[in-house]
């Protein structure tokens, strides 16, 4: 029983760490999609922050310069300004509004300024420090998950430059024609070298949004693992339960070949027991035979030597009943008291012991009751008391005692059976409950073995130590009344 415990406590261990492993793989499985998404995020921010600067750089270098050419070849009107040729920023963000409104794009981009002559363009705080950042050139590229209201955004910033003269020309008030006065009344000192940051664009974006994008991706890796996981302890499952099974033919084969070992003990004992009262039987036979042949044989004495034989059959009958009762399978869980079962496995084996002189004293200090199977319990007693007759045969005490006691102590129902046969070696007793253990020459080993695993059914522990002058066996119950 210890050992079937013990494999489904085993089993139940790796089960257990599979479960922690699979979650593990899981998360580190999903960890590694959200490094992936997020990757992905960056790639596209950076390739439509990239885009937008592109847009920027072409409005300053080729555009804008093309409207000058044409107001100096009088094609156009020295004060002309329109946001919608010469305003990179102002083109940028049509051409997002267009993006967004044809391809329902779940991104926000925007422009961040210091001083912007849209006001739109003044950016929050965290905003402001990433350009002053951009500004002293500690990010070629800024990237980072923030918090917003309660939710989890990408954010990616990448810094503007001023790409071409044209830019210092037209924010400066003393150069900038009159139709963008008239539309920026406040142009601010701008001061910018080409080249140097003037500002940042930035990309930010919903991270749940991003994750969706690898949804596909994230169900067909985990249901793939999840089946792999399963297969795994499907393969364990399988090797446990053939353990188990081969652990179960073994106990199987253990406890035959310990029931034929009790069953041989046992014959023995019937021997013993009948012995005497066949040679009393006979000797009655005898009595009678001379009585008759004396004519002697009065009604009085053969009444006298028929109820004589009659007490022994009935002995010899009592007996089998007691040994067929010890060996009848109990297939239900029965109430029985601790003086019961000492005192069916002392009459089972009272002739024997008797024939080495060796005294069994009883001492039912509580009479408690218990559940469970008192053949089996019968079973474990004798062969502790058994091993003791074999160690007195081996002994040269000469006052052969064994003690059964039945006592409570702090809770615990327990039997002890100690003799005084002499101590076991310590390296000997703490071996003697293993299999196939054994220091006889003809002993199987599974005697103590069997009788643990019994006494753990019953819900009993089985102990051995040793005393000053033997050994005592105890068996601990915690459930009784």
């Amino acid at each position: 029983m210890e050992s079937d415990i013990s494999l489904r406590y085993n089993f139940k261990i790796i089960i257990g760490s599979f479960v922690i492993l699979y979650g593990v793989v899981t998360l580190l499985f999903f960890n590694f999609y959200r490094e992936l998404a997020l990757k992905d995020a960056r790639q596209e921010a950076v390739f439509v922050l990239d885009t937008m600067n592109a847009i920027r750089d072409y409005v300053s270098i080729i555009q804008r310069p093309l409207v000058e050419e044409l107001k100096e070849k009088h094609g156009l009107d020295p004060d002309f300004f329109d946001p919608r040729l010469l305003s990179s920023s102002y083109i940028a963000r049509e051409i997002y509004n267009i993006q967004r409104a044809k391809k329902n794009i779940n991104y926000d981009y925007s422009l961040t300024a210091h001083n912007p002559l849209n006001p739109e363009h003044e950016g929050s705080v965290f905003e402001k420090r990433i350009l002053d950042d951009f500004k002293e050139g500690k990010y070629k590229e800024y990237s980072k998950i923030i918090q917003e209201e309660g939710t989890s955004y990408f954010f990616v910033g990448l810094p503007i430059r001023n790409s071409h003269p044209s830019c210092s020309k037209c924010h400066i008030a003393s150069n900038a024609p009159k139709g963008m006065l008239e539309q920026y009344p406040n142009l601010g000192l701008f001061e910018s070298k080409v080249g140097e940051v003037i500002a940042m664009i930035s990309f930010k974006i919903p991270v749940w949004s991003i994750l969706t994008y690898h949804t596909k991706e994230f169900v067909v890796g985990g249901t793939a693992m999840f089946v792999v996981f399963t297969l795994f302890v499907l393969f364990i499952y399988k090797i446990h339960k053939k353990d188990r099974e081969l652990e179960e033919k073994t106990q199987m084969l253990m406890i035959s070949q310990n029931r034929l070992a009790s069953m041989g003990e046992m014959i023995g004992n019937i021997s013993h027991q009948w012995r005497q009262p066949l040679a009393q039987v006979g000797s009655i036979l005898v009595n009678l035979e001379l009585y008759s042949e004396k004519e002697k044989l009065t009604h009085e004495k053969l009444s006298r030597k028929i109820q004589e034989a009659n007490e022994q059959l009935v002995f010899m009958s009592s007996t089998i009943d007691d040994f067929r009762d010890f060996f009848r399978p109990q297939k239900e869980k029965k109430l029985f008291s601790a003086q019961e079962v000492i005192g069916q496995s002392k009459r089972l084996l009272s002739v024997s012991l008797e024939k080495f002189g060796i005294e069994v004293e009883v001492k039912i200090e509580k009479n408690f009751r218990l559940e469970g199977y008192p053949n089996e319990i019968a079973q474990v007693m004798i062969n502790i008391i058994n091993n003791a007759k074999e160690a007195f045969l081996e002994s040269p005490q000469k006052n052969r005692r064994v003690l059964i006691r039945a006592f409570v102590s702090e809770g615990v129902a327990t039997i002890s059976i100690s003799n005084n046969a002499g101590l076991i070696q310590e390296s000997v007793l703490e071996h003697i409950f293993e299999p196939y253990f054994t220091t006889k020459e003809s002993g199987s080993g599974l005697g103590l073995y069997m009788s643990q695993k019994v006494a753990e059914k019953n819900h009993a522990l089985l102990e051995a130590k040793n005393t000053a002058d033997g050994v005592c066996f105890t068996l601990s119950f915690n459930s009784f009344s």
